[in-house]
């Protein structure tokens, strides 16, 4: 048959992957025929008469291996679905249920509950209402729930009962079960069902919807078979879930901010989307992919590259180097400027200077802070605007007579740090935000944001200003659960970015971490309110990770050897078991807390590596050492975190006794998010441990 079109299921990479290297060489073989000539005798194309489903099919691969496919009406559209020897592969698809969805426009695969038998729900006999018995089946239908598994949703009294379901339901449909029992609004479940949808009538069409692409993407070409032979696999340069799809093809008619916890594929969405405006983009335009740290934008330039498209438009930099080598480039800063944050000891010279020279009644600790986060973070340049200013957040109020003053200091201090050619990166930020408005200048057309949670209103104000305000100008992804600096933003009062409505969305699905990880992390974090970054509260609520592992766990030592020799033994454990070091981490609060584990790994002779300035220190395949702060943006199979006590969790700097009521409160939320980042970074598990009393943040 002309035009066959073998769209692949995303676990069907399961079954590949454990191929040998000849069988799989075979299947890309077989799927060149079968385009070709589905029904040629060779490939023994036939129903099995064990097999629940009758229009599933068998093909031969060869004598031994056979794949599993499904059609519709002897269409073209063939849904390849497994492989595997001739008894396995007949085995796992002898009683699925595997049935077109009209409702979503979605293939749906699950077992059939009149022959795998179902959980006894412990609590079924409760006399309280079921989960769900609000809502009508056709409203469940809509969701895609199907008729023959509706009786024992039905069943359902607490949330524990619908994890028991989960295997028994079609991909997607536990997600929107979940969702529809955290926050109860079907409606806006069902329009984003229908929203996941095409306007055609015919099947073929129909198959390319945003739904169905979730776990069926058909292959073109042997690219992605080829990346398995060479040694692996990366799902998501290739399936994307209804939400982040929707997000990446999505045409905003300004910015766009989107949000999600840990592990929700927000930078995965964000370098699809470059991949998007990449291959829409007209010629000569610019686009600008930044992040904040120095390792992050190391990461996205190795990712970026894994998505096969021109790189020679996109610009993947870190916004502190982007700022400085525009301001040179355009004379507003000498060529040897440096940089006040890179220089504590530079920073706390010329302050004591100032206070030397002028009789000043302030600390050199509040001065910098009063000018660092009210001048520049609000981009104040004259008094009137300073006595204008909100110090929001700064404790104790000061009158207009004392900002004159400080206003007085602050120009002198200016004076003696340009002097030198000192600059802080706010103040960099401001002055090239403000000459690319003067002048109108607009160096890309297209910016992508990072880990927006780690910008201040300076950088985003400097991030506005590179860009002409214009339909998907801006599209940056962020978590504020994250939010581990001290910096405040604010879209529309403090950086003139206008993200409201459906410019803002909400990705839900956790692809990294376990469940019992994930709802480890959220517990440190549940407590405590959090700004969506234009003055409403962050939702916590909703999140859902699509696998399960093993629990988490956090165990105390009477001594620091006795904790150093466990995660030893356990680091060894873990490599008998068939573990790369590289795939596992060993973090703590700071620096100081993993330099007896490191002496611990080089006496044992196990190799390892730490980070510095985004670059790995040491033999690059060890297991690697990290603060809190250097695991983010990262992953790992197992993470350990150490030297995890009531004296380092939460970790309180020299002086916390004297800092007022709401610096304490800013303090302990970004102890807490630091922790929450550790924990999100393990993809099945984490292991706490520490010497003497647990740290009251982690419940276990």
């Amino acid at each position: 048959m002309e035009g066959i079109k073998i769209l692949h299921y995303h676990k069907f990479w399961n079954s590949f992957v454990d191929l040998p290297k000849g069988i799989q060489k075979k299947v890309v073989d077989f799927q060149e025929k079968f385009r070709k000539d589905s029904k040629s005798a060779a490939i023994h194309l036939e129903p099995i008469s064990t097999f629940k489903d009758p229009t599933l099919r068998s093909a031969r691969i060869d004598q031994t291996y056979r794949a599993i496919l499904k059609s519709f009406n002897d269409g073209n559209i063939f849904y390849l679905l497994w492989v595997d020897h001739h008894d396995k592969a007949y085995q796992w698809a002898e009683n699925k249920v595997i049935d077109w969805n009209v409702d979503t426009q979605a293939l749906q695969i699950f077992d059939n509950p009149e022959v795998t038998p179902l959980p006894n729900f412990k609590t079924e006999n409760f006399d309280i209402p079921g989960l769900f018995a609000e809502y009508s089946d056709k409203d469940l239908k809509r969701l895609g729930l199907p008729e023959i598994i509706l009786p024992s949703v039905r069943k359902i009294k607490v949330d524990q009962d619908l994890y028991q379901l989960e295997d028994f339901l079609p991909e997607g449909v536990y997600e929107q079960l979940f969702y529809l029992a955290a926050d109860g609004d079907i409606e806006k479940l069902i329009s984003e069902v229908e929203e996941g949808k095409v306007k055609a009538e015919e099947l073929e069409k129909q198959a390319e919807s945003f739904n169905n692409q979730r776990s069926f993407i058909e292959f073109t070409d042997n690219n992605v078979f080829n990346e398995v032979l060479e040694g692996g696999l990366d799902k998501w340069k290739y399936y994307l879930h209804p939400e982040q799809r929707k997000i990446v093809t999505n045409n905003f008619p300004g910015s766009a901010k989107i949000t999600g916890g840990a592990g929700t594929g927000k930078t995965v969405a964000a370098m699809h989307r470059l991949k998007y405006l990449v291959e829409n983009s007209r010629p000569g335009e610019k686009i600008l992919f930044t992040t904040f740290t120095r390792a992050l934008t190391n990461n996205l330039l190795e990712s970026t590259r894994g998505l096969n498209f021109h790189l020679s438009n996109v610009s993947i930099r870190n916004i502190d180097a982007l700022a400085l080598d525009l301001a040179k480039e355009y004379g507003l800063v000498p060529s040897d400027a440096k940089i006040l944050e890179y220089d504590n000891q530079a920073a706390n010279r010329l302050w004591e200077k100032l206070l030397n020279e002028n009789l000043i009644s302030y600390g050199a600790d509040f001065l910098e802070k009063e000018y660092c986060d009210v001048i520049l973070n609000n981009n104040v340049s004259n008094l009137k605007d300073y006595l204008k200013t909100y110090r929001t957040g700064m404790g104790k109020p000061i009158s207009r007579r004392q900002k004159k003053g400080l206003w007085d200091h602050f120009e002198k201090f200016r004076e003696i740090k340009n002097r030198e050619n000192y600059f802080y990166k706010a103040e960099l930020y401001n002055t090239l935000s403000d000459y690319l408005n003067e002048k109108e200048i607009r160096p890309y057309s297209h910016c992508l944001v990072d880990e927006l949670q780690d910008f201040s209103n300076a950088e985003l104000r400097l991030v506005r200003a590179l860009v002409e305000e214009k339909p998907n100008d801006l599209f940056m992804v962020g978590d504020p659960l994250q939010k581990i600096y001290d910096r405040r933003i604010n879209f529309s009062r403090g950086a003139r970015i206008n993200v409201r409505g459906k410019k803002s969305r909400r990705l839900r699905v956790n692809y990294r971490t376990s469940e019992e990880i994930k709802r480890l992390a959220i517990s440190i974090i549940k407590d405590i309110s959090y700004d969506d970054f234009d003055g409403e509260e962050e939702e916590k609520a909703g999140y859902i990770s699509l696998f399960h592992g093993v629990d988490p766990s956090y165990t105390t030592f009477k001594t620091k050897d006795q904790e150093i020799n466990h995660l030893i033994e356990r680091v060894q454990t873990l490599i008998n078991q068939g573990y790369s070091l590289s795939e596992l981490a060993i973090t703590s609060r700071t620096k100081n807390g993993y330099k007896d584990f490191r002496s611990g790994l080089h006496n044992a002779g196990i190799p390892y590596c730490e980070f510095q300035g985004g670059n790995r220190i040491g033999d690059a395949e060890g297991i690697p050492l990290l603060t809190f702060h250097n695991i983010k943006g990262l992953e790992f199979k197992q993470v350990f975190l150490v030297d995890v006590n009531e004296r380092t969790c939460p970790f309180l700097p020299r002086g916390f006794e004297y800092y007022t009521d709401e610096e304490k409160e800013s303090h302990l939320r970004s102890e807490r998010s630091l922790v929450y980042v550790a924990i999100s970074r393990a993809i099945q598990n984490v292991e706490i441990s520490g010497v003497g009393n647990k740290s009251e943040m982690i419940n276990i």
